[in-house]
């Protein structure tokens, strides 16, 4: 069955030895980020720091949600999927190919534990919330880096979700990277040029699908949540903002609503990335002006801590990026692929594909294999190298 919210699928890793609660207080201030940051070296549990230093008892940080586990790689990605705890990457991207033929649209109910506490008008204040000064050198405190970004389409119904890092200027502001590549940035986009603002709402502390699905790369114009509704086997849960138009998981921790207005922009960054390196330096990004802050008690904030690999976002979005790739080369290219492999020590910038046999003649097969995952949505951005065997090997073991 599927998880209805964070708290139960964490009540789960608990009882596998998936999570480890920590209860010595600790700094919000680079002590959960170093913590965070040993935790995924050593493939431990993710740890749920219980007390955080100079906020209410009760408020909490998740670090490490998906993290490699010594156990099995994917353990903890496998219990997001309601799967087994010793399912391998095979496993888990023919499941998630699977199941995501079969979309389920979400339903809208009245009320939500999202909406518990509701702030607005001079009560909003982000850093009534234990959000992390994430790695040494960060131009600020960031409460958003794993969560879900919600914003719509002017033209059309579709309406996104996204992983876009969020770091807070002051109590009711904060930057977004709206990147024009990104569908963020392309309904930003729109809205910028009528002149007008555009809403968003930022869902904190989903049920462990949505974040899942926010940090992969599907097409333009489908809507993740009736693909977050596929992977669950059961329609999300969907609670009307109490400022904007928007719709948020029901059962979110913690949910900021508000608009980016297209005439402002502040500094954002730098930023550890995941390369190991404080990259970019500062950008110039769009400002989200929060008009409502609504939460539940006792909020928990989700964390991954991007630096030397790998860390979350290596084993999510690689992973989801081979299934993305393997369903297109099969479904529409009729490439003869056996399967198509991101090793999460290489964070995306390897593809290794194992493919049967194809006649002799055919010498410019590999390169034409590798065109085609150059030119996917997954494939274009990050995969620079496309490594291509025959279907005896298993890639996915890097012995071989």
């Amino acid at each position: 069955m599927p998880y209805k919210d964070l708290r139960e699928w964490l009540n789960v890793l608990e009882k596998s030895g998936e999570l480890q609660k920590v209860e010595k207080e600790v700094d919000w201030n680079l002590e959960v980020g170093a913590i965070t940051r040993k935790v995924y070296d050593l493939k431990a549990p993710a740890p749920l720091f219980q007390k955080i230093k100079g906020y209410p008892e009760g408020y909490r940080i998740l670090g490490a949600p998906v993290g490699l586990s010594a156990r099995n790689k994917y353990a903890r990605m496998a219990m997001a999927l309601d799967m087994p705890l010793d399912s391998t990457i095979r496993d888990l991207t023919e499941e998630y190919i699977k199941r995501k033929k079969n979309p389920i649209l979400p339903v809208v109910v009245k009320e939500g534990p999202c909406q518990e506490n509701v702030l607005t008008g001079e009560e909003v204040d982000l850093f009534k919330f234990p959000a992390p000064m994430v790695h040494e050198g960060d131009g600020g405190r960031y409460i958003c880096t794993w969560h879900t970004v919600i914003s719509k389409d002017p033209d059309t119904e579709w309406v996104n979700y996204g992983m876009y890092r969020q770091m807070i200027h002051d109590k009711n502001h904060l930057s977004i990277p709206a990147i024009p590549i990104e569908h963020i940035g392309q309904h930003y986009q729109k809205y910028a040029q009528r002149g007008k603002r555009m809403e968003f709402a930022t869902a904190i502390g989903t049920e462990p699908v949505t974040a899942l699905i926010s940090a992969t790369a599907l097409p333009a114009g489908v809507n993740e949540a009736d693909i977050i509704g596929a992977l669950r086997g059961e329609p999300l849960e969907l609670v009307k903002c109490k400022t904007v138009d928007l719709y948020v998981p029901a059962t979110s921790e913690i949910v900021i609503e508000g608009y980016i207005d297209p005439d402002e922009r502040r500094d954002e960054g730098p930023f550890g990335e995941y390369t190991g390196y404080s990259a970019g330096g500062k950008h110039f990004w769009p400002v989200c002006t929060v008009t409502a802050i609504t939460h539940r008690t006792n909020p928990i904030i989700p964390m991954s801590v991007m630096g030397v690999p790998v860390d979350d976002a290596a084993v999510v979005m690689k992973f989801t990026m081979g299934a993305e790739i393997l369903e297109e080369l099969r479904d529409k290219r009729r490439f003869p692929v056996e399967f198509v492999y991101f090793p999460p020590e290489g964070v995306g910038h390897i593809c290794i594909v194992s493919t049967k046999k194809v006649p002799k003649s055919f010498t410019a097969y590999p390169r034409s294999l590798a065109m085609n995952i150059w030119s996917t949505k997954s494939g274009h951005d990050y995969s620079n190298i496309v490594m291509v065997v025959n279907d005896d090997v298993d890639i996915t073991d890097l012995g071989q």
